[in-house]
C-alpha cells in the first residue's frame, strides 16, 4: 500500500524533524511519497543527506495559520497565506490521481483545507498546533470543520486533543517521537564545546529558538543580565531571520521589505547584548544539521516560549540525561512536571526564569535528579517504539475503513 505525506514547509524545524522521523519508520511497512516545498532548501537539504528522495514543488503552500504563535484574521499574512489556497486545489487533485495513494498524510493542521479535496484516498491530519484564542471562536469552529472531512486526525496531547474536540471523525493521539540514537551525547561537554567554539569550563545553558519573539529570546537575554556576574553561558541555536543573504540586488531589497520586523527585531536584541555589556556570554552557534551537539555543550535548556508552543527540544535533551526550564502552559504539562523532570515559571517573568537558571546552578543534585527524571519521561513518552505502535494500528484502522467503504 502506498502512502503520499504532504508537508507545509521548506525549514529545517521541528515539523522537519518529525516528518524525517515518520517517513523513515512508515517507509518499513510502506510505500511512501513525500512533497514538500523547493524553497527554503533547508529541509530538501537535510532529507536528502539522510538519503531520502523529497518530491518538490514550486510554490508556496496554501496555509491556514491560525494557531497558537502564527497569525490572527487582522493580519495581512493569514490572508497572503490562506488565498494560495484557492489556486492549488486543482494542482493536489492532478497529484493525487498521478500518485493514486491508498492514505494521503498531511502534516500539519495548517493544511486542514485540504481535507474535502481529495477524492479516492483516506487522509490523515497531523495536528502540531495548539489553538489560539478562544476555541468557540469563528475560526477555530472553521478550521474544525475542515478537521472534520478529515478520515482521520493525530494530535500530540491529550490536551490538544480534548481542546479541538471533534465530533464526527477518528481523533487519537500519537506523541512526537524520536530515535534515541540521534540524540546520544557522543563526545562529552569538553570536546562538544571546542567543536562549537564555546566555552567549556562555565554553566552553559541552551536556548534553541534563535532570534524569535515568539520563542522568548528577549527574555532569556534579559534573564541573563539579572545573572550576569555567574559564570553563566548563554548558547543561542536556530535562524536569525534578521540576516538577509541575497546576492541579487533587486532580490536583496525586496527580501529587506518582506523582513523588515524580522530585521528590526534582530536588530534591537543585538543592541540589548551590546547595551547590557552580556557579549561575552551570548553564542550565537546558528542552525545546527546535529543538534545533539549542541545539547552536548550544554547544562540545561530554556525554552521561555511567550505563547503555547510545541517543545520537541524538552525530550529530545533528555535522552542526554538533561532538564529544561520552560514557560508554564496547560499544553505542555504532559512533557514537562514541574520539579519532577523540570522547571516551570510563569510566562514573560524573565526574573523568574533568572531565578530557576540559578537554582539548577548553584545545586548539582537538584539537576542531577531532574536531568534523569526527564530521561526516563522522554523515553517512556516519547519512544520510537511507543508511538509508531499506536501509529501504525491507527493507519490500519483507517486502511481497513476505506477498503470496506
Amino acid at each position: 500500500m502506498k502512502i503520499l505525506i504532504i508537508h507545509h514547509s521548506g525549514l529545517h524545524g521541528g515539523a522537519g524533524i518529525s516528518l524525517y522521523n515518520t517517513w523513515l519508520e512508515l517507509q518499513d511497512y510502506y510505500e511512501v511519497v513525500t512533497y514538500i516545498p523547493n524553497s527554503p532548501s533547508q529541509l530538501f537539504d537535510f532529507l536528502t543527506s539522510k538519503g531520502l528522495k523529497p518530491k518538490v514543488f514550486p510554490f508556496k503552500l496554501g496555509k491556514i495559520t491560525h494557531y497558537s504563535g502564527g497569525n490572527s484574521l487582522l493580519q495581512p499574512r493569514f490572508w497572503y497565506h490562506a488565498l494560495h489556497s484557492m489556486f492549488q486545489v486543482k494542482y493536489w487533485q492532478r497529484i493525487e490521481i498521478e500518485e493514486n495513494p491508498d492514505l494521503i498524510i498531511v502534516n500539519s493542521k495548517v493544511l486542514s483545507w485540504m481535507g474535502k479535496i481529495f477524492k479516492k484516498s483516506a487522509t490523515l491530519c497531523f495536528v502540531r498546533e495548539t489553538i489560539a484564542g478562544k476555541t468557540n471562536s469563528l475560526i477555530n469552529k472553521y478550521m474544525n470543520r475542515n478537521l472534520e472531512n478529515f478520515s482521520a486526525v493525530s494530535f500530540l496531547s491529550e490536551f490538544d486533543l480534548k481542546q479541538t474536540n471533534l465530533k464526527k471523525t477518528n481523533a487519537f493521539v500519537v506523541p512526537d517521537f524520536l530515535d534515541k540514537i540521534d540524540y546520544i551525547d557522543s563526545y562529552g561537554k569538553t570536546d562538544s564545546c571546542k567543536k562549537l567554539n564555546i566555552p567549556f569550563d562555565s554553566t552553559n545553558i541552551l536556548f534553541v529558538g534563535g532570534i524569535n519573539r515568539l520563542k522568548g529570546v528577549d527574555l532569556v537575554l534579559k534573564a541573563l543580565v539579572e545573572i550576569k556576574n555567574e559564570k553563566i553561558s548563554l548558547i543561542i541555536a536556530g535562524n536569525d531571520d534578521g540576516v538577509v543573504n541575497e546576492s541579487n540586488l533587486i532580490r536583496y531589497y525586496l527580501t529587506r521589505i518582506k523582513k523588515h520586523k524580522q530585521i528590526v527585531y534582530s536588530k534591537k536584541i543585538k543592541d540589548f547584548i551590546r547595551k547590557n555589556k552580556i557579549e561575552e556570554k551570548v553564542y550565537f552557534i546558528g542552525i545546527q544539521k546535529n543538534i545533539s551537539l549542541a545539547y552536548s555543550a550544554s547544562d540545561f535548556l530554556i525554552f521561555p516560549m511567550i505563547k503555547p508552543h510545541q517543545a520537541r527540544p524538552v525530550f529530545e535533551i533528555g535522552v542526554q540525561k538533561k532538564t529544561a526550564v520552560i514557560s508554564d502552559f496547560p499544553n505542555i504539562r504532559e512533557l514537562i512536571v514541574h520539579d519532577v523532570n523540570g522547571l516551570t515559571f510563569s510566562p514573560g517573568k524573565y526574573a523568574s526564569l533568572s531565578f530557576l537558571i540559578l537554582k539548577l546552578v548553584n545545586d548539582p543534585a537538584l539537576l542531577k535528579r531532574l536531568g534523569e527524571n526527564n530521561y526516563k519521561m522522554s523515553l517512556s513518552r516519547h519512544s520510537k517504539e511507543n508511538a509508531l505502535r499506536i501509529l501504525l494500528e491507527q493507519i490500519r484502522l483507517i486502511l481497513q475503513k476505506k477498503k470496506v467503504n
